[in-house]
């Protein structure tokens, strides 16, 4: 028979993933919300501009702010690696310097690579990716801390900021897409400000440390090649589509796309529920807590599959109701970004091995390997495709990452995964107190 304190664990879980996923839904609104306006307000052009602006923003990411949220989040949970608050106000003193040479070298580099934004506004991508971060950072604490609630009301509050102030830069300044930039923009750094005052009010980000700094950036730089071939890894088909087909087609492009982002959305929220249970099993070094892991993971593949398909049905029928006229070829396009993002949702189990281990640079080298092949399929793939062309470089990148990533975890850490019948059987079962 189950134990109390085991149904009560489990029950904690569903009770933090619920929270979790409520806010991460309730976040991920924005798009959702703003794709019917947006796609009416703006023509694809315009579209296509801050489709491009986000792309800059995914690449930013391998720089501003360095990924430093993990780090935070597992100090956080083994503060007997040292003090936790300082190693946060460390981190966030490197978000605000990463971030300015992100934005100086965005400014420098986008106009190089064919993204027709305004060098100014192109640096602006910098400034959301490290406010990403640091809204990540508090969000990790307050994970850590066993606080679901304000975590997701964070996420809820910064998106209905987003929404607001995108709007009015829209339709009231009469900004177009320029307006949808500068409204993201803004709730960026007005969240980032939150978060900072926040950590500092509650003693979580006391006084940075030179020793912690180098600890980050001991941390944080090998993840760099990670994020940036991240970055190109779902980058490179809208720079094929861009460059081939014209701004236009990338609006259109970038709506298939967001439609699709149902599936990542979900997958964060899943994982943010899962992931301290999962470092909990693999910290206690068994078998058992082994096996669950695998069983979990297995799980996840004809999981994700399901949700992928039923939700291009939905689509499939509500989807003239989310698009302006000159958008609905992408409804049909969105069925690649569902089944990238299943791939994508099956793939976070895997990448948490490498963070838990802390071999960062293994993960590095799938990402690499995986962003390799999408630059070079992407170019012939739309050239002979068309739009179709980018999906399947999408969909083929995420296949390639969750291969390279697995193969390589085999080496990072050894899991039964030839054991998949019973790691299922013993999913379910209590633990061997002594094993």
């Amino acid at each position: 028979m189950e134990s109390r304190p085991s149904r009560g664990r489990k029950a904690g879980i569903v009770r933090s993933g619920a929270i979790y996923g409520g806010g991460n839904l309730l976040s991920a609104a924005v798009p959702f919300l703003l794709l019917p306006i947006l796609t009416r307000a703006l023509n694809p052009v315009e579209y296509g501009n801050v489709v491009s602006f986000y792309i800059l923003v995914a690449v930013c990411a391998s720089l501003a702010g360095l990924g430093l949220h993990t780090a935070v989040g597992v100090r956080w949970l083994d503060p007997a690696k040292g003090d936790a608050a300082r190693y946060t106000a460390s981190a966030i003193v490197l978000v605000f310097a990463s971030s300015a040479v992100a934005a100086l070298v965005t400014a420098a580099v986008a106009p190089a690579v064919g993204i027709k934004l305004a060098p100014e506004v192109s640096a602006l991508a910098a400034v959301v990716a490290g406010a990403n971060v640091m809204q990540g950072m508090r969000f990790v604490v307050w994970q850590n801390r066993e606080r679901p609630l304000p975590a997701a009301a964070l996420q809820v509050i910064s998106a209905t900021v987003n929404i607001v102030l995108s709007l009015l830069a829209v339709f009231v300044l009469r900004l177009g897409g320029l307006g949808r930039i500068l409204g993201a923009t803004s709730a960026g750094v007005l969240t980032a400000v939150f978060c900072v005052i926040s950590l500092s009010r509650e003693q979580a980000a006391t006084r940075p440390t030179a020793t912690d700094i180098r600890a980050l950036l001991r941390f944080g730089l090998p993840l760099m090649p990670h994020t940036l071939a991240a970055a190109l890894l779902t980058s490179a088909d809208r720079f094929a589509v861009s460059a081939q087909l014209g701004s236009g087609a990338l609006g259109i492009y970038g709506a298939a796309s967001q439609l699709g982002m149902i599936i990542p959305v979900l997958a964060d929220a899943a994982t943010k529920a899962y992931v301290p249970t999962m470092y909990r099993l693999l910290s206690r070094r068994s078998i058992w807590s082994r096996l669950r892991v695998v069983a979990i993971t297995y799980l996840s593949v004809p999981g994700w599959i399901l949700v992928a398909v039923v939700l291009w049905g939905v689509l499939l029928l509500a989807g003239p109701l989310l698009l302006g006229a000159q958008y609905l070829d992408a409804i049909g396009l969105a069925i690649w970004f569902l089944l990238g993002g299943a791939v994508g949702g099956i793939y976070m189990n895997i990448a948490g091995l490498f963070f838990f281990t802390g071999n960062t640079e293994w993960i590095s080298v799938a990402s690499v390997a995986s962003s390799l092949l999408a630059l070079l399929i992407a170019t012939r793939a739309v050239s002979a495709f068309g739009l179709a062309g980018g999906g399947a470089t999408y969909l083929a990148a995420q296949i390639a990452l969750l291969a390279a990533a697995w193969a390589l975890s085999r080496r990072v850490s050894p899991m039964p995964w030839h054991r998949p019948a019973l790691a299922l059987a013993l999913l379910f079962r209590e633990f061997p107190k002594r094993r």
